[in-house]
C-alpha cells in the first residue's frame, strides 16, 4: 500500500510538472505587418482558424518538419518551419519565419528607432564617441556619435551630422526576414527604392536611392542581424 500511495504521489508530481510546462511556453511576437495566419495544419492551403494581428504575443508550443517559403520583394526567398503555437484560446500552426522574441515596434511616424530600443529593452551603457564643443555632456542633444550597449544583447550607434546621419543596431537570434521588417518600419518610402538581396558572401539585402533620403542595408553574421540606415538631404 505506502508503495501504491508513494507511485501515486510521484505520478501526481510528474502530471503537475507537465501542465506546468504546457502552461508556460515561450513566447513569442507576432513581426508579419499584415499579421499572421493560424491554420489548423501545416499546410498553406489549410483551414484558417484566424489571422493574429501584429505584434500580438503567441506561445510556441512545438516545431513542425514542414517548411514554408515567403518572398518580402521579388528575389528574396525566405524559408523556415511551421510551427504548432497557442493565441489567446486557439491552437494551430503558423510560419516561424515571422515569429521573434523581441516585440516590434509599432507603425507610426512618432515612434523612432532609439525611442523603440529604450522602451523595449535594459539600455546598460552609452559610450560616447564624440559631442559638440561648449555643450553639457549629461545632455543627450549634445552627443554627434555613439554606441549603446543593452542588457539583452543589442547594440545600437549612430552619428548625427549636420546634413544628415546614420544609425547601425546588431540583433541576436533575429533573421533576416525579420530584420528586413524591422528595417523598413523606420523607413517607410522604401518601395519606391531598389533593392537587391545577395546570397553570398552573407545573406544582405540593400535598399538606396540615387538621390537623397533613407537608404538602408542589412546582413546577417550566424544568428546575429545587422541593420545599417542612413539619410541625409
Amino acid at each position: 500500500m505506502k508503495s501504491i500511495i508513494a507511485f501515486l504521489i510521484i505520478f501526481t508530481l510528474n502530471v503537475r510538472s507537465i501542465t506546468a510546462q504546457e502552461i508556460f511556453l515561450d513566447s513569442y511576437y507576432i513581426w508579419a505587418k499584415s499579421g499572421l495566419s493560424l491554420r489548423a495544419s501545416p499546410d498553406k492551403n489549410a483551414e484558417k482558424i484566424t489571422i493574429i494581428p501584429y505584434r500580438s504575443e503567441v506561445s510556441l508550443i512545438s516545431r513542425s518538419n514542414e517548411t514554408l517559403t515567403v518572398s518580402e520583394f521579388p528575389g528574396f526567398e525566405y524559408t523556415s518551419n511551421w510551427v504548432k503555437i497557442k493565441y489567446k484560446d486557439l491552437v494551430g500552426y503558423s510560419f516561424l519565419g515571422y515569429l521573434a522574441k523581441i516585440k516590434p515596434p509599432e507603425i507610426s511616424d512618432l515612434v523612432d528607432l532609439q525611442n523603440y530600443l529604450n522602451d523595449n529593452f535594459t539600455k546598460t551603457n552609452t559610450e560616447i564617441i564624440s559631442k559638440y564643443e561648449n555643450c553639457p555632456m549629461e545632455n543627450e542633444a549634445c552627443i554627434i556619435s555613439g554606441v549603446t550597449s543593452y542588457k539583452e544583447g543589442i547594440s545600437y550607434s549612430f552619428w548625427n551630422g549636420e546634413a544628415g546621419g546614420s544609425e547601425t543596431v546588431s540583433i541576436p537570434n533575429f533573421n533576416i526576414l525579420q530584420a528586413f521588417i524591422l528595417a523598413s518600419t523606420f523607413c517607410p518610402s522604401y518601395t519606391a527604392y531598389k533593392i537587391e538581396y545577395f546570397e553570398n558572401p552573407q545573406p544582405t539585402i540593400l535598399v538606396y536611392r540615387d538621390t537623397a533620403g533613407c537608404d538602408f542595408s542589412i546582413t546577417v553574421l550566424g544568428s546575429v542581424a545587422i541593420i545599417h540606415w542612413s539619410g541625409g538631404c
